[in-house]
Parts: C-alpha cells; structure tokens; sequence
C-alpha cells in the first residue's frame, strides 16, 4: 500500500507556499481567461470540413426519438464514422441534433464547455501529481490558451478530441487519488476504469492511458512490481481491443496507408512531425487546418525532411542526458510522446502529416516541464538568479499574452468554411483538399462560378481525385450544364469507384435530360453502394422507361 505521504517522497522537490484558498483565485482565473479568449468562437458556423460528415449530412443522428432510440443506440455502437469508431461523439451530436437540430452553437458550447472542463482537470492532474499550485496554473494555463489547441475546440466535428481528453484526463486524476487510499481502493480502481472504456469509446487515442500509468508510477516513486503490472492487465487488454476496432476503422475507410510510402519515408514523416509539433509549441505561427504530404521533386523531398532525423536524435539524446538529474523532463517527454504516437505517420494515416489537433493532450508533457523549470527557478533563493527570475516571468507573460492573442484570432479563422480554406490556401497553396474545400463551400453558398475554378486548381494537383470531380459536377449541374456535370460524375466514379453519391446524381442528371435507363442503373448501383435511394424514384425511372418502350 502506498500513502500520499510516501508516494511523493522521492520527488525531493520544493512547493511555493501558497494558502489553499488561492486554489480558488487559480481556478476563477484559469475560467476567467478561457472564457474570454473563446467567447467568440460560439458563434461560429459549421463547416464544409468534416461537419457535413458527423453533423449537417449525417442522417444518422437524426433518429433519437421515441421507438427509434433502440435503432440510434445500435447504429452509434455498431458503425464505423469516417474511418473513426467513437460512439460517445456521436451519440453527443445525436442528442444535440434532436433538441438544436442545425442550429450551430449548442454544437461550439459544448466542445468550449468540454475544453473548460478539461483545463480544470489539468490543474486538479498537476496538484495531485505534484502538490505544486503554481506549476499546475501554468500548466492549465498554457493547456487552455495555446493557440495549437484551437482546432480541437473551435471545429465541431473534433468533439472526439475534447471528449476523449475529459475521461482521460478524469482517468488520471482518478488513479493519483488511488494511489493515495488504504481503503475503498477497488471502487477508485473500477473507476478509473469505467472512465478508460468512456474515454476509448470517444476516441481511439485513449489507449494510451495503460502506459501513462506506468510512468506515473514511476514519477511518484511506487515499485513496478508484479502485482503493479497485473493491476494494469484489464486496461491493456482493453487496449488491444479497441486498438484493433479502430485499425479495422481505418481500413474501412481506405485511410490506413501502408503501400504509398516506404520505411524510410516513415522515418522522415515521423520525425517531421516530432520536429514541427516542438517548434509549433514554441511558435505557434502559420497554422493550418491542412497539412498535406511533401511531395518529391527530382526524386528528393525538402531538405528539411532529411534534416529532421538528425534533430530529433540530438533532442533524444538531451533528454537522456537529463534524466540523472530530473525526473520531470522524462515524464513530461514521456507524456508527450506516448500520447502522440499513434499520429506520428508511423503508419501514414489520413491525408495530413501533421495536424493541431492531434496535440490536445500531448502539449500537457511539454507544458508541465516548462511549468516545473520556472516553479524551480523561482524557488532559488540564489541572488545569482534574481535577473534569470525577472526574465522568466517576462517571457512567460509575454507568450502567455501572445498565445491569448493568436487563439483569438484563430478562432475568427474557423468562424466559416470560407474563411477558414482562405487561410488553409494562403498557408499551402499546393493542397488540392484545400482547394476543394473552399469550393464545396462556394458549392453550399450556392456561388457556383467561384466553386469551378477551385475545383480546377484541386484537379491540376491532384488528377485522380474524385470527390474534386463529383463536385465540380454538382457546380456544372446547377448551372444547367448537364452534359459537362454527367462527364465529371463519370470521372469522379471511375477514380472512386464506390463514391455511391456520384452514381445518385449522375442518375439524377440523366433523369432531367430524360435519359432514362442509364439513369435507372446508376440509380440501383448507388443503392447497391449504400446509398439511400429514395424507392419512388426507382418506380418513377421504371415507369418512364416502359412509357418511352410504348
């Protein structure tokens, strides 16, 4: 057994002394200062990214209602959601469609609110880990302004982040109280459990939470015995589980990529990422929503790709270095990359090689070890250090203030669809899911003429890019030019073969030049696909065709 007493007598540190109601001044102020620099985020509108997929076009959530919730309850846990299995998210967007309906706030309220909630629990992780007021303020500080942490909050369709981040972060602070008890420890134990399967039925990330505990372990001085590891057998195992529902996700989408990029690109995608994740930390600048892969050119990516390796060898190397001497920066590097792992391109997944989002929860490993070294600092009583402290505290507000300043403005970034690919291209200019992105939004705003060209710049980079085609013909249909939207539904199929949508509307535009039976095909294969074809459509081609037969 172990007692809060002997769990922290290795950490050998100092703590500020600070009268226990300042923990309600730190936690006014961390809600203060969210609230402020998120405010405006609430009236923003959703987006072509992602949105129509889990919100706007998704008739799925639509069905929680009387004799149906037995059907919703069914489809939430049964089906995958865009190469993702998180039934928790989806079933939150199905009680907030059947109240709000489309209504976009009550979506952005709740993901501010999640992210509100989840700073207060990095604060509650950072004093039970270390007994340290002030580490745990900046820590959550740092958590709740960090402009990298925007995409999370600000973007509807990334409720999973928020959501997942809340049963793990609840998980942690669960099993810091458990280490503490002499009694009743198996409820905490089921607890924490119960809080790891919510978390891993919001988002598959949250299989990472077995391995935290160990290093938590580790940080509080408790022995990695036998029994220690046992006690974790029920979350790895569960782990495993989920683990494997989610690669089985991704296949069924077609998002895991493991033949376009050989081992050696892996590395240097990889350590990108680790390399771009620490120097956006550092200058959270030039964000996007989208950051497509390199592409080669003479048979080379950028230089930077190649040079990427070696930095982060030299940072490993660091770390390694320090470890004799503080225990923080491994668990907080630790933390990070454990946490961040699975998105690290090991196994390139999805069209993106970095994205914010994926540093919700990993920036808390780099935001405790600044925390730690300023807390340590100022602690110094040495006269040597009095200018360094004063310094410190410049800088600290300094970028505390910079980063409230970029969050604000970022979230006017993700304030529209077209806003928000405007800034996407004037960030990357060679990214055709950029380009079709704002176009499908020029597509929604029924600004057609705007949406062509877009769709034209995303075909010239990207020639077998189907839902590029099946949007372009969705702008052609609708300014009447039918022959040219039933050639770019031709194209969109036969790059995605099993796009059902583009097999319904070039249906439909065969339909409305009266060309009937290609019409009735397309309309069955869309059906064939998935696609829910309405059935008095069917009677309606068959009927016409038996009348043009006569």
């Amino acid at each position: 057994m172990h007692t809060k007493k002997n769990i922290h007598k290795n950490q050998q540190t100092k703590t500020i002394a600070t009268p226990k109601s300042y923990n309600k001044f730190l936690l006014f102020a961390l809600i203060l200062i969210t609230t402020a620099i998120y405010f405006r985020s609430l009236n923003n509108q959703l987006t072509t990214w992602d949105d129509k997929n889990y919100i706007t076009e998704n008739k799925d959530i639509r069905t929680l209602d009387g004799d149906s919730l037995n059907y919703t309850l069914k489809k939430t846990f049964r089906s995958y959601v865009m190469g993702n299995y998180h039934p928790l998210t989806m079933l939150s967007y199905c009680i907030e469609y059947r109240k709000y309906k489309l209504n976009p706030k009550p979506y952005h309220v709740t993901n501010f609110i999640i992210h509100l909630l989840n700073t207060l629990l990095v604060f509650a992780f950072i004093v039970l880990l270390t007994r340290q007021q002030w580490v745990a303020f900046i820590t959550a500080l740092l958590f709740a302004i960090h402009p990298m942490h925007v995409e999370s909050v600000a973007w509807a369709a990334e409720r999973k982040d928020v959501l997942y981040s809340f049963f793990y972060l609840s998980a942690l602070c669960i099993y810091l109280i458990y280490l503490g008890k002499e009694k009743g420890k198996w409820i905490l134990y089921l607890f924490t459990f119960f809080l790891f399967i919510m978390g891993v039925l919001s988002k598959a990330m949250a299989v990472s939470l077995p391995i935290t505990f160990f290093f938590l372990d580790y940080f509080t001085g408790r022995k990695i015995t036998l029994k220690v590891v046992l006690e974790k057998l029920p979350f790895i195992l569960a782990a495993c589980f989920f683990g494997y529902i989610a690669i089985e996700a991704q296949k069924s989408a077609s998002a895991l990529d493991v033949t376009h990029y050989n081992f050696f690109d892996r590395i240097l995608f990889t350590s990108y990422a680790l390399m771009m994740y620490l120097w956006k930390f550092i200058a959270p600048i030039n964000l996007s929503c989208f950051y497509d892969y390199p592409i080669k050119q003479n048979g080379m990516y950028p230089t930077i790709f190649y040079a990427a390796p070696i930095l982060i060898l030299v940072l490993t190397f660091l770390i390694y270095r320090s470890i004799r001497f503080k225990k923080d920066v491994l668990f907080g590097a630790v933390f990070f990359f454990i946490t961040i792992v699975l998105v690290l391109q090991i196994l390139p997944v999805g069209g993106a090689i970095i994205a914010d989002r994926y540093t919700y929860l990993p920036y808390i490993g780099i935001f405790f070890i600044l925390a730690r070294w300023i807390n340590n600092l100022l602690e110094d009583r040495s006269e040597k250090l009095r200018s360094y402290k004063l310094l410190t505290i410049t800088v600290l507000i300094f970028f505390s203030i910079g980063c409230c300043y970029l969050t604000i403005q970022r979230c006017k970034i993700w304030h529209d669809s077209i806003t928000l690919w405007n800034n996407a291209i004037e960030q990357y200019d060679s990214a055709p899911k950029s380009f079709n992105g704002r176009g499908d939004a020029y597509n929604i705003a029924k600004q057609y003429d705007k949406a062509i060209p877009d769709f034209n710049r995303a075909i010239q980079l990207k020639y077998d890019y189907p839902e590029a085609y099946y949007n372009r013909g969705l702008a052609y249909y609708y300014l009447g030019k039918y022959d040219e939207a039933i050639k770019d539904y031709t194209s969109a199929i036969q790059y995605g073969p099993q796009l059902a949508v583009a097999y319904y509307n070039r249906a439909g535009a065969y339909f409305t030049i009266q060309n009937f039976k290609p019409a009735l095909e397309d309309a069955l294969k869309a059906k064939q696909f998935g696609y829910d074809v309405d059935p008095r459509f069917i009677e309606v081609l068959q009927t016409d065709i038996k009348n043009t037969e006569k």
